[in-house]
C-alpha cells in the first residue's frame, strides 16, 4: 500500500508517520510513505500514484480540501482522508469523495479505529489498477471494472461494467501493458478480459451478454489462453 502525507506541520506529520509504522509492523503490512509540507507539493507532481492520502485541511500555500479537489480531478480511485482541527470540515469533505477524517490531536486509539475503516475500503479496491491519460490528467481503472477495450483508428474504448470512455492511444502499447492480468487479444479490435468472457460460440465471445467476435487467426491461441486463466478445458 502506498500512502502520502500532506501536512505543514511536522509535529503532526512526525505522529501519523509514526502511526502508520506501527500499525504496519503489528500487522506485518508493506506499507510505501511519503510525506509533503503542502498540497501544492503532491498537487504539482501527481501520477495517481497514491492508495491513501492524508490530508492537512489548513496549510499555507494549498489547503487541503483545494489538493482533494484538484487530485479528484485525475484520480477518481485514491481514498482520501482529512486531518483536522474542526468536524465540520466533514461536511465539505463529502464532495470530494472522504473516506475518513482525523481529529487532532491524534491518538494512537483512534488512529487505529481509523485504518481499520481505510484497509476495509482498500480491500474492496484492491484489485489490480491502470493509470491512463485523459486530456491533462490521470484515471485510474480498476481491472476488475474492465470488461474489454475496443480499437477504432488512433482510439481506444474502454468498455468498463458501468460506461465507457475513450482515449488516445495504440492498442499494441494497452496490449503489452495487460498481458500479465488476464487480458487477451481475440481479434485486432479487441482485448478482453477473460475473467467476464461467458460463452463461445464459434467465432464469436460473449461478454455481459454482448457479442465480440473471435479472428480466425487469433481463436486458437486465445482459446488456449481462456482454457489456461479458468483451469479446465470447457472451450476446446
Amino acid at each position: 500500500m502506498k500512502i502520502a502525507i500532506v501536512e505543514d506541520n511536522l509535529r503532526h506529520q512526525e505522529t501519523l508517520l509514526r502511526y502508520l509504522k506501527a500499525y504496519a509492523s503489528e500487522q506485518q503490512l508493506e506499507l510505501s510513505i511519503d510525506c509533503y509540507n503542502d498540497g501544492i507539493e503532491i498537487v504539482n507532481q501527481y501520477k495517481s500514484n497514491y492508495d491513501v492520502i492524508y490530508l492537512d485541511v489548513e496549510m499555507d500555500v494549498m489547503n487541503g480540501m483545494e489538493a482533494a479537489e484538484r487530485i479528484r480531478k485525475m484520480d477518481d480511485a485514491v481514498l482520501l482522508v482529512f486531518i483536522t482541527n474542526y468536524v465540520q470540515w466533514a461536511i465539505a469533505g463529502y464532495s470530494v469523495g472522504a473516506t475518513d477524517f482525523l481529529l487532532k490531536p491524534l491518538t494512537y486509539f483512534n488512529f487505529l479505529e481509523h485504518f481499520k475503516k481505510v484497509m476495509k475500503k482498500f480491500s474492496v479496491q484492491s484489485d489490480k489498477a491502470l493509470a491512463v491519460k485523459i486530456g491533462s490528467g490521470i484515471r485510474k481503472i480498476l481491472l476488475n471494472d474492465l470488461l474489454y477495450i475496443e480499437s477504432e483508428g488512433h482510439y481506444l474504448h474502454f468498455h468498463l461494467i458501468t460506461e465507457t470512455f475513450s482515449i488516445l492511444e495504440s492498442m499494441k502499447n494497452m496490449e503489452a501493458r495487460l498481458k500479465e492480468d488476464g487480458f487477451f487479444r481475440s481479434h485486432n479490435y479487441y482485448l478482453v478480459n477473460l475473467k467476464y468472457v461467458e460463452s463461445i460460440d464459434k467465432n464469436w465471445l460473449k461478454i455481459k451478454g454482448e457479442q465480440l467476435q473471435i479472428s480466425r487467426p487469433r481463436k486458437k491461441a486465445f482459446l488456449e489462453a481462456l482454457t489456461n486463466y479458468i483451469g479446465e478445458d470447457t472451450f476446446v
